[in-house]
């Protein structure tokens, strides 16, 4: 009797059990993803314009509104000061949140495709990607989108399994919150929709129409203010799309190109790779067996990459939804591994040394050559702001009467920005400021108006000197002048001070100072 009893209680205790599980890893994720968030919300050049927006109320719909929205509502609910730097950590704390809800949706995926060691390490591996660590960290769309399609991956293998109007409601309001969460997000919908379509209800109709309803309904309540601008929704959509197809900042690239590889390597480490080489083969094997859900969840991180190379367009944080899969099905595979290793040593062993090394080499760096970035290169340097050391060094080291020209990247006060006054402290030097240093004058004209030092950013300059990206036609006089000045001030100026370029560019962003020579009498 005992033992029936005990069987018997063993169900109703697993989902207990995973509840507990998810608690305990989204609290720790947004804790540990929330930690150091409180540097200046200037320092990232796109913080402060949606801090306008929340506090002003007046959108500009370069993105759709999920985090906007949510951060509006935790300011006026929670009585948070409407202050810029008030917000942008509110803002920075709701990121942080999306980041932990995709954590959980991965471990509550990997538990129920793999059991409980898959979801275990998934989770850990996870909440220590350095990525993931960092952008939440960030006032910014891509943890919004990156929990959107978690959600939508873990609601279309519930949906899948045990189809009904429930669950086809859950995903939904899942592919809603991707598609609130970047326009990109209407890639969920790539997963979303074949799901629905090859799995079996009785009444076909109903689970299109509880999905429907729900995804209209989600989207309507994240998105309200763009629904009733749609003249400022198009504007503002077209100009993301001209972006997508032509590049940024006066420079394109050749496409389909490379760039998304490195930034593949870089956002992981071997024994990911090695990890999502041995799961990849094991489904490869057993691949008669997977049904729908799971081939595009294995196809979609490939596809998000392939997508993201077709546009001019590139940046590190726009892989963060390829990024995080690409760890989660390496998670996977650990078991996969386990399961090889055990034909030498007991299995247990295997599969703790193969979860061991995967949950640490996201944690602790590779030796030299091989400098990969990990998580505790970046929760170390959070903790340090070379901005405010170069402010500092400056007001000990340089005359009052020094003349400074700088790039957009150097956090100096820029004497034409009113908001500059509030920010810094009064500095006795005179600050010369544009987007680039170089559009103030040649390093001739530079010495001719009494400049006496040059202030430039790896982050400003460094792309006038990568081979994968040229220069719009019309940009092309432009990009030759600005590279040329960088060049002539690397040979002819005087180096004094200098901190490289490093993880987190914000706190980091390769400062350079060079003492120009007096021009000749």
């Amino acid at each position: 009797m005992e033992s029936s009893v005990e069987n018997s209680s063993a169900p109703r205790r697993e989902p207990l059990l995973l509840a507990g599980w998810a608690l305990i890893l989204f609290a720790i994720t947004i804790a540990l993803h929330g930690r150091h968030n409180d540097f200046p919300y200037f320092y990232h050049p796109d913080e402060g314009e949606k801090v306008h927006q929340v506090m002003s109320g007046e959108w500009n719909f370069h993105h759709p509104m999920l985090l906007l929205t949510v951060t509006k509502a935790a300011v006026e609910t929670m009585g948070i000061a409407k202050s810029e730097q008030s917000v942008v950590e509110a803002g920075r704390w709701i990121s942080a949140a999306f980041t932990a809800a995709a954590v959980v949706a991965f471990a509550l995926l990997g538990y129920m495709w793999r059991g409980w060691i898959a979801s275990l390490v998934s989770g850990m591996a996870l909440m220590l990607h350095h990525q993931l660590f960092e952008l939440a960290h960030y006032m910014k769309e891509d943890s919004a989108l990156l929990m959107g399609m978690a959600l939508t991956f873990l609601t279309a293998f519930a949906f899948f399994r045990k189809p009904n109007a429930g669950r086809a409601a859950l995903l939904g309001m899942a592919v809603a919150l991707a598609i609130s969460g970047k326009y990109i997000g209407f890639a969920a919908l790539g997963v979303a929709v074949p799901v629905l379509w090859r799995a079996k209800m009785e009444n076909p109709g109903r689970k299109w129409a509880w999905f429907v309803a729900a995804l209209g309904g989600a989207f309507v309540v994240a998105n309200l203010p763009l629904l009733l601008d749609p003249s400022g929704f198009q504007q503002s959509f077209e100009r993301e799309l001209g972006l997508v197809v032509h590049g940024q900042g006066g420079a394109t690239r050749s496409v389909p190109h490379a760039q998304y590889w490195n930034i593949f390597r870089d956002n992981s480490t071997p024994v990911i790779w090695a990890m999502l080489l041995v799961f990849l083969a094991a489904r490869w094997r057993e691949r008669a067996a997977l049904g729908i859900h799971e081939w595009l969840v294995i196809g979609f991180p490939f596809a998000y990459a392939l997508a993201l190379s077709c546009s001019p367009k590139s940046h590190d944080r726009y892989f963060l939804p390829a990024a995080a899969t690409f760890t989660f099905l390496a998670a996977m595979g650990t078991v996969d591994a386990a399961r090889l290793l055990s034909r030498r040593i007991p299995e247990a062993g295997a599969l703790a040394a193969c979860s061991v090394a995967l949950i640490l080499s996201q944690v602790m760096s590779a030796p030299a050559p091989a400098d990969w970035r990990t998580f505790g290169g970046y929760f170390a340097a959070f903790q340090r702001d070379d901005n405010a050391e170069f402010v500092a060094w400056i007001r000990a080291e340089l005359p009052a009467d020094a003349v400074i020209a700088k790039d957009s990247r150097i956090k100096l006060p820029d004497p034409k920005n009113e908001k500059d006054a509030e920010r810094y402290s009064p500095m006795p030097q005179t600050i010369l400021a544009k987007k680039f240093a170089a559009d103030i004058g040649t390093v001739a004209e530079l010495r001719a108006r009494g400049v006496s030092h040059v202030a430039v950013s790896e982050s400003d300059y460094g792309k006038f000197f990568l081979n994968s990206l040229r220069p719009h036609p019309s940009e092309a006089d432009d990009f030759a002048r600005r590279k040329a000045f960088y060049e002539e001030l690397f040979r002819s100026g005087a180096p004094i001070f200098q901190r490289s370029r490093d993880t987190v560019l914000y706190l980091h962003p390769g400062i350079q100072l060079y003492q120009l020579s007096p021009p000749p009498n």
